[in-house]
């Protein structure tokens, strides 16, 4: 079970020992999709490629020009490259898995880190902005993946992780309505000058990056599921029409 975020970080391993968990569950999270790819995917074509010159196919089990005409004009034919397509599939997924189990790893060792740090490294930039509504449009320029990752490089690092981290909070977190409400409540308390810290909005940051994370580190198999039922249903259509 995954630990929830706390507010008091623990110590956490050395970013080359989370690199080499993080690289070693991508690896095997690929070579898993690489083998349901073969062994299921391949596995699968093949059998029905083999079951083309059952009954339903006389044609082709004729042989010659008539079988070659029956098969390219036959909808078992569209149902076999359809078959075929899921070996890309299925490695494709194996990717995106390989790549959230890789993220997971980097959350569960510096999740708190991550979360303390960019909520406070976006707090000052939001602190520092004028209170304007055109400039909370314009956020964007200053709450980059570029911006945040060079920010935060001599404490979480350079790498890709670390980067895929950030992007996905940056995308998951509701940014404009945060700062559109935060803005707002500043406004009705008198305000704050610009570039003075404000505790309340960076706790409230802190918390819902920590809730992102979370979300983060519990990958989803439901696009493989998904897969796996329309894989045998297209199977069991290509066998009925073939029967």
């Amino acid at each position: 079970m995954i630990r929830p975020m706390s507010s008091n970080p623990s110590p956490s391993p050395s970013l080359g020992r989370t690199g080499l968990r993080a690289g070693t569950a991508f690896a095997g999270a690929v070579f898993r999709s690489a083998l349901l790819a073969i062994l299921l995917g391949g596995g699968v074509f093949f059998f029905y490629i083999s079951q083309l010159s059952g009954p339903g196919m006389p044609a082709a089990r004729a042989g010659g020009a008539g079988a070659v005409i029956a098969l390219l004009f036959s909808p078992s034919v569209l149902v076999a490259l359809l078959l075929l397509g899921f070996i890309p599939l299925y490695l494709m997924l194996g990717i995106a898995q390989g790549r959230s189990r890789a993220l997971r790893q980097v959350v569960l060792a510096h999740g708190d880190t991550i979360a303390q740090r960019l909520g406070a490294a976006i707090a000052g930039r939001v602190e520092a902005m004028p209170r304007t509504h055109g400039a909370l449009q314009r956020s964007s320029e200053w709450l980059s993946v570029d911006a945040l990752s060079r920010q935060l490089a001599p404490v979480l690092g350079e790498g890709r992780a670390v980067r895929a981290v950030i992007g996905f909070v940056l995308n998951r977190l509701p940014l404009s309505t945060l700062l559109a409400d935060w803005q707002a409540e500043r406004a009705a308390h008198g305000g704050t000058e610009a570039g003075v810290e404000d505790p309340a909005l960076r706790a409230l940051l802190q918390q819902r990056i920590g809730e992102t994370l979370q979300e983060m580190a519990t990958p989803s198999r439901t696009a493989l599921y998904i897969a796996l039922a329309a894989h045998a249903l297209l199977l069991g259509f290509g066998l009925w029409l073939i029967a």
